[in-house]
């Protein structure tokens, strides 16, 4: 039959407390602490990976931004070299047509100048030739004063007539 041996089952209980004691020394805490260590180590790869990824997110946030900004940045400049070049082809035209009147305006001036000088020329080889025609019409009895006096006469009232 079977008999509980009481003695027996006491030690044999005592000996598993000491050796689960033991086995708790030896081997639980060991382990507890492996693992603990394995949990933050998982808990800081994961805090790490959230950091990168919001850290990554603001970056690709601030490089969306930037690229705007850019792209406005673009629009500004290329508006502005629209503007400048409409102005400095303004200014050009205006120097030039500037230029233009100027020079119509000088020419015109040298044009007065020649149209002048050639009148008296004329009017001088017109008074010569009249004096030429005078002298051999009339002789040496005319005055040469005279006669320069009454040509000058004759273009005086020829230019009034002219002018009326």
């Amino acid at each position: 039959m079977l008999t509980i041996d009481l003695p027996i089952i006491v030690a044999q209980l005592i000996t598993f407390l000491i050796g689960l004691f033991l086995l708790w020394l030896i081997a639980y805490k060991p382990l507890t602490a492996m693992f603990q260590a394995r949990i933050d180590k998982i808990r800081g790869d994961l805090k790490a990976a959230s950091d990168a990824r919001r850290d990554m997110e603001s970056k690709k946030e601030a490089y969306a931004e930037q690229m705007a900004k850019l792209g406005d940045q673009t629009q500004e400049l290329l508006r502005q070299a629209t503007q400048d070049g409409i102005r400095a082809r303004k200014e050009i035209i205006r120097t030039a047509r500037e230029q233009g009147e100027a020079l119509i305006k000088r020419a015109e001036e040298v044009i007065t100048q020649a149209k002048a000088k050639a009148i008296k020329e004329l009017r001088q080889e017109v008074l010569d030739i009249s004096m030429r025609v005078t002298e051999k019409v009339v002789g040496q009895m005319a005055d040469p004063a005279l006669q320069r006096r009454m040509v000058d006469k004759v273009f005086v009232e020829l230019e009034a007539k002219k002018q009326v």
